[in-house]
């Protein structure tokens, strides 16, 4: 089956991540701000920190509609604390503001009684007085004798059982899946399988996550199958390691699976089955974390319909329901979930585009929960009623479970794969000026001066007493400092494409205020004619590291205005490294990763290797991706943290084996890298080695470099 493909264009526009919205999604959804979450549930005299999402460069205020229900104080520069004054509900409106650009977004606030516990239970205070034969607090009845009749104090009401689990976070919308994410990785280890029986006659498989201990709590992910199939189905479909991958991955977290095994005529009494007899059952055996929150559902086909059911009217126990394909037979008018879970809960339904078999049932049951006011996840996907299309929804649901209340900080969405072909024309425009500088060779055999040149770009209305983000961003082989924004194709005849694209796509980005304007320094590793000439040219992208740091950097922040203010110190450019970002394509890529990773991470904190790892120093990418995460790890132990590493490719570029496999055993290997929140591989599909691909990954880029402090 075609993988997904996701637009969000100036126009049309696809998004993915990688191993990682919809069409007619925000042309700024990349950069428009948003709440971490729309309603918080505060008691009394506590407070909740609310984060504004993707808000840097905006002036953020905020206001409670009404102060006597909670209050509202900002903190920090994107983030607000609403305090709990009295019972109630209000709103919270949170603005953000940045040049012509605002946007408004409501927080809803409901404030609680405070609690105090009594015992093994959480009761409301209360003023009230308790007076004979009123219900009171005591969770005793008591005896007493008064005028020779015995009075009996009635018991205490056992109020209705409120969830304790917060508000969860919202999601993002991508159904991208990474190339062979379902396949068999040495890297990837699997857990055992066991077959577990359980009540009179129940039995299921039981897959345990690697490197299972019974020291750690795991959340439990039951699975079930469409009608008619094998109980080996899911593992036919290599679902194992689909979910073994994502963990391992970082997209998923480690979760024990259960498949049971269930007839047809028996679907009517498994709801009560599953929490009366197979969740104890697997709570007793095996180190399971329990609760609702630890708890998922998911299954295709008439297991997807099952999993609605059980998602639904046990929500008290399940948190999460997965549906891929659901045939119907179920009573959509069941589809009723209490207020108090309407919020704590997620619920995912995947269609097949050319599903004939489960037709309109699908969208029914989205429909049902929508009239039901139940918030949920409706996508459609290429395929049809088959296997491909429910692995795809297998992979993209585990990502999502067992990840509430947890802060979304990063770009988990978003992402662009393709758009239109060109940007509109501006009334204003970038100006490009030469800058050249005196270097050397630096050689280890001996170094020669030379003098060199780089283009830099700076924005329409450069204003030299203002402070700008740099971004130095390298060319590939056969190319120069024009490829990227000065598109002169006489001195590339190797032109990929129309690169003075790159230059009108700055102009309007930074016009329109979607991207906050920053300067770009395009230079070249190659040396200028009568240099001494060198044997391996993959050397160059190593050598660049000295030029960078003891002749580029300097001469340019010297003269350019950027966040060192003209300060060229070692001291104050690594003070000011959240504000410099390096990026390339191909040898530029490799440059990326030895000049700037490797040679001076303590004066870059964001990059873009584009289309490469081409040297491999150590002689495997086993003991490359050591090296690269032991690096990363000691300069973030020195005070030099990672703020994003973007690795992006083509699926059909001739360069991403050996980057992409090495990456992904960095990715094992490192504490540090978390998909989304400080790395991500991004794969545009059927894109070859070329500047469309690389113009696509530069758009990006500019979207999240220097989006935090």
């Amino acid at each position: 089956m075609k993988k997904t493909k996701k637009c969000i264009s100036l126009f049309t526009v696809a998004v993915m991540v990688l191993g990682s919205v919809v069409p007619g999604a925000d042309i700024n959804a990349a950069s428009k701000p948003k709440l971490s979450t729309k309603s918080v549930k505060v008691e009394v005299g506590s407070k909740k920190k609310v984060t504004v999402k993707k808000a840097f460069g905006y002036t953020i205020t905020i206001k409670s509609k009404k102060k006597t229900i909670a209050s509202v104080k900002k903190k920090g520069k994107s983030a607000f604390v609403v305090t709990g004054v009295k019972k109630g509900k209000t709103k919270v409106v949170c603005t953000a503001k940045k040049g012509n650009k605002k946007f408004t977004m409501n927080c809803s606030v409901k404030v609680t009684d405070k609690s105090v516990t009594t015992g093994d239970k959480n009761v409301t205070q209360s003023t009230q007085t308790n007076v004979p034969g009123q219900i009171t607090n005591n969770p005793n009845p008591v005896n007493s004798q008064g005028n020779g009749n015995q009075v009996i104090v009635n018991p205490t009401a056992v109020p209705t059982p409120v969830p304790t689990d917060a508000p969860f976070p919202g999601y993002d919308k991508d159904t991208y899946v990474p190339l062979r994410f379902a396949d068999n990785k040495e890297n990837v280890p699997k857990g055992k399988t066991e077959n577990m029986s359980y009540g009179s006659t129940g039995k299921a498989v039981v897959w345990l996550p690697a490197g299972y201990s019974e020291s750690e709590k795991y959340p439990v992910l039951y699975l079930l199958a469409g009608e008619g199939s094998a109980d080996t189905a899911w593992e036919d479909m290599s679902a194992d390691q689909i979910i073994a991958n994502a963990s391992a991955f970082k997209y998923a977290k480690k979760m024990i699976v259960v498949i049971p095994s269930i007839s047809q005529t028996k679907e009517e009494d498994f709801v009560k089955e599953f929490t009366d007899e197979l969740m104890p059952a697997v709570e007793s055996r095996y180190s399971a974390a329990t609760g609702r929150v630890n708890t998922a559902v998911a299954g295709y086909d008439a297991g997807g319909r099952l999993a609605l059911r059980i998602g639904t009217l046990k929500v008290d126990k399940v948190a999460y329901a997965g549906a891929f394909a659901p045939v119907g037979g179920y009573d959509l008018s069941g589809f009723v979930v209490p207020d108090e879970y309407k919020d704590k809960e997620f619920i995912m339904i995947q269609k097949g585009k050319s599903d004939t078999v489960s037709g309109s049932d699908t969208k029914a049951y989205s429909d049902a929960l929508t009239g039901s006011g139940i918030d949920h996840f409706y996508v459609e996907m290429d395929g049809s009623h088959d296997e491909s299309l429910y692995k795809e929804g297998l992979y993209n649901y585990v990502r999502r479970i067992f990840k509430r209340g947890t802060a979304d900080e990063g770009f988990s969405n978003g992402f662009v794969t393709e758009y239109g072909n060109t940007f509109p024309n501006t009334s204003t425009h970038g100006t490009i000026e030469k800058f050249e500088y005196d270097t050397e060779t630096y050689d280890p055999e001996g170094s020669v001066k030379i003098r060199k040149y780089a283009n830099v770009y700076l924005p329409a209305g450069y204003d030299p007493d203002k402070q700008y983000n740099i971004l130095y961003l390298m060319h590939g082989g056969g190319e120069n400092a024009e490829t990227w924004i000065v598109g002169d194709k006489e001195t590339n005849p190797r032109g990929y494409g129309d690169y003075t694209n790159n230059q009108r796509m700055l102009n309007y980005l930074f016009e329109t205020g979607e991207v906050e304007p920053c300067i770009i320094v395009n230079p070249t590793f190659y040396r200028p004619e009568g240099a001494p000439a060198i044997s391996n040219a993959w050397d160059l992208t190593k050598l660049f590291q000295y030029e960078l740091r003891n002749d580029l950097i300097p001469g340019i922040e010297a003269k350019y205005h950027t966040y060192a203010d003209f300060d060229v110190s070692e001291e104050k450019l690594q003070a000011t490294r959240m504000h410099r970002a390096f990026a390339g394509l191909s040898m530029g890529s490799n440059t990326t990763y030895q000049s700037a990773i490797y040679g001076n991470f303590d004066l870059f904190a964001w990059y873009g290797p584009f289309s490469g790892y081409m040297t491999v120093d150590t002689g495997s990418n086993e003991t490359e991706a050591e090296k690269f995460v032991e690096h990363i790890a000691e300069c973030e132990a020195k005070g030099w943290p990672l703020a994003f590493l973007y690795c992006g490719n083509g699926e059909k570029d001739s360069y991403l084996d050996v980057q992409y496999d090495l990456m992904e055993k960095a990715l094992i290997k490192s504490d540090i890298l978390v998909p989304g929140k400080n790395y991500t591989f991004n794969l545009i599909p059927d894109a070859e080695h070329n500047m469309w691909q690389w113009h696509v990954h530069l758009y990006n880029i500019l979207h999240i470099f220097f989006t935090k402090e």
